[in-house]
């Protein structure tokens, strides 16, 4: 009697082939990769555009160091403070006075404030006339440009003095008149309504003699 030969599929049966899912895996991780890579790139690509534009525009507002030097005669000028009084050149010429165009948003006047409070506190003993013309570089923070203001007459210490404080524009009138190319800039000015003194830095005000031009300093 024969073995009975035990069933083997045929040759045309199909088997079943195990399928391995580490490739797709690895393959979805690369693409998780290559996403947030492609993220991070563009986000590091829209941050230099921004900075590159931003100092495209300080480099643009940068003007020739050109002002009124010393000796030379000042223009007349008006201008409103910021309590309402009229100030001129024949009102600064009275006694002789201390012109200083500074700005909020200046690096500069911020990093001289110790300096620049010192001068003024110095200057308000005196008969001098002490004018102080407050501006701000970037005008197209609207925003903030009174809270800093406010902030800086604080900090130089004019607030409840006889210093006359004046808001104005970036290339204002008095600015226009002093012909002011950085900031922060000091002015002497004689009882003739010439200069006597003009300087960048708050810290040789004491030192400003006939004959001392002023010195270039970027805004």
């Amino acid at each position: 009697m024969r073995a009975s030969r035990p069933d083997t599929p045929g040759r045309d049966a199909l088997v079943p082939i195990p399928v391995r899912s580490e490739p797709v895996t690895v393959v979805v991780a690369v693409l998780v990769v290559l996403t947030t890579l492609t993220l991070l790139n563009l986000l590091l690509t829209f941050g230099v555009v921004r900075k590159l534009r931003e100092h495209t525009q300080e480099l643009a507002a940068v003007r020739p160091p050109v002002t009124l030097t010393v000796g030379a005669r000042v223009p007349d000028f008006t201008a409103s403070t910021a309590g309402g009084e009229v100030v001129s050149l024949a009102s600064l010429r009275a006694a002789g006075a201390l012109v200083a165009f500074l700005a909020p948003d200046c690096s500069g006047c911020q990093e001289q404030l110790p300096s620049v409070r010192s001068a003024l506190a110095e200057a308000l003993e005196t008969p001098t006339a002490v004018l102080v013309v407050l501006t701000r570089l970037h005008p197209e923070q609207p925003d903030r440009e009174e809270r800093e203001r406010a902030e800086l007459v604080a900090a130089l210490g004019v607030s409840d003095t006889r210093a006359a404080v004046v808001h104005e524009p970036l290339d204002g009138a008095l600015q226009s008149a002093f012909q002011v190319a950085a900031f922060p800039a000091f002015y002497l000015v004689g009882t003739d309504g010439r200069v006597a003194g003009v300087s960048n830095s708050a810290a040789q005000l004491a030192e400003l003699a006939p004959g001392r031009d002023v010195v270039p300093a970027g805004r």
